[in-house]
């Protein structure tokens, strides 16, 4: 099990702060954020490519911190795969055991595992160069799992391919690390990468821990509006929290509402989900407007709707009927459901 312990790093105006998290034997944890949040800052950390200023990271309990990279035992896979061109597919996977002298039979059963494991059975003699990039992408997986590197890290991977390819690989991917029981950690940008692949997400934010949680927890509770934005969700506005008759409502811009959090007191910020209604008059709270835009996203439809002056989206399965554009809407939710109170932006209190 890997534990960071307030892990710090600076570099000039940018620094690490206090970042502390655990990824448990065969779970794989994404490290999501924003350009220049310190997700490979973290991951080179952890590599031992570069020493923390401060904090401990520790391998079952054991600080790793000063150990050079060769001798963590763990594997590092790149986004341009770093294939050796001068060896075939099975050179390629075999070069890590190589490095640390497996004997020939052994290391021969272990590359044709190693690319059973991948889908490339048949591929072992073929020169990398004639592979296609997701074929790359495969070798490049059973060369870092070849070794059974303690901890694999993987450090957005998918970002040279397309977004149909990326699709389909991270679904392969998520079954491969399954299978391998292999503990991960996996850095990426895309909240859609991170939702599909970790068990759970350490969200940074300018160098700090915005939020940890599984992936339905950050959607479905979001720590902040900073969580909330960066995951998609932009039905965000202003309301006061007041009491009336012993219970706690909200009064938006386009009405009072029952608030979901009886304790929230004065003026909040409050999410809008965009999943959480219907059409018509089915629920105990209504909300009118004019639909202003809609697109087509496959499986749902994203309709833009103005409320009060402000324009918010909200998702609906593709198979629903849609009024014309610029025609009024009446949108029905349950309060309880489709609000909810946002903290101001700041850090999540880190547990490990």
């Amino acid at each position: 099990m890997l534990t960071l312990l307030n892990v710090s790093k600076r570099y000039g105006d940018f620094a690490l702060q206090d970042i502390s998290f655990e990824v448990a034997a065969g779970q794989t944890v994404a490290l999501l954020g924003p350009s220049g949040s310190g997700k490979s800052t973290l991951l080179n950390l952890v590599a031992g490519l570069e020493p923390p200023d401060s904090g401990q990271i520790l391998w079952n309990g054991t600080d790793v911190a000063g150990l050079p990279p060769h001798q963590r035992h763990f594997g590092l896979m790149f986004q341009d795969f770093a294939l050796f061109p001068h060896r075939d597919v099975s050179g390629n996977v075999a070069f890590g055991l190589e490095m640390q002298d497996w004997p020939k039979a052994e290391l021969a059963a272990r590359v044709a595992e190693m690319l059973e494991l991948v889908g490339l059975p048949d591929f072992a003699r073929r020169p990398v160069d004639r592979l296609s990039g997701g074929e790359q992408q495969r070798v490049a997986l059973a060369r870092a799992l070849a070794p059974r590197p303690r901890l694999l890290m993987l450090d957005e991977p998918f970002g040279a391919l397309d977004r149909g390819l990326r699709e389909r690989l991270l679904a392969d991917l998520a079954a491969i690390l399954e299978a391998s029981g292999q503990t991960s950690l996996y850095v990426t940008h895309d909240q859609e990468e991170a939702f599909a692949i970790a068990d759970r997400i350490v969200l940074l934010r300018a160098g700090r821990v915005a939020q940890i949680g599984a992936p339905e927890e950050l959607y479905r509770q979001p720590a902040s509006e900073f969580v909330a934005r960066f995951l998609g969700l932009d039905n965000i506005f202003s309301a006061t929290a007041l009491q009336e008759d012993g219970r706690t409502f909200l009064d938006t811009p386009f009405g009072r509402y029952a608030s979901p959090d009886q304790a929230a007191r004065g003026a909040v910020r409050v999410l809008f989900r965009p999943d959480a209604v219907e059409w018509g008059h089915a629920a105990e709270a209504t909300l009118k407007g004019v639909l202003r835009q809609r697109q087509f996203r496959g499986n749902t439809v994203w309709a833009e709707v103005e409320v009060q002056g402000q324009r918010m989206r909200f998702e609906f399965a593709s198979r629903a009927p849609l009024p014309a554009l610029g025609q009024p809407v009446e949108l029905s939710f349950d309060p309880r459901e489709a609000l909810q109170i946002l903290h101001e932006d700041g850090h999540q209190h880190q547990q490990v």
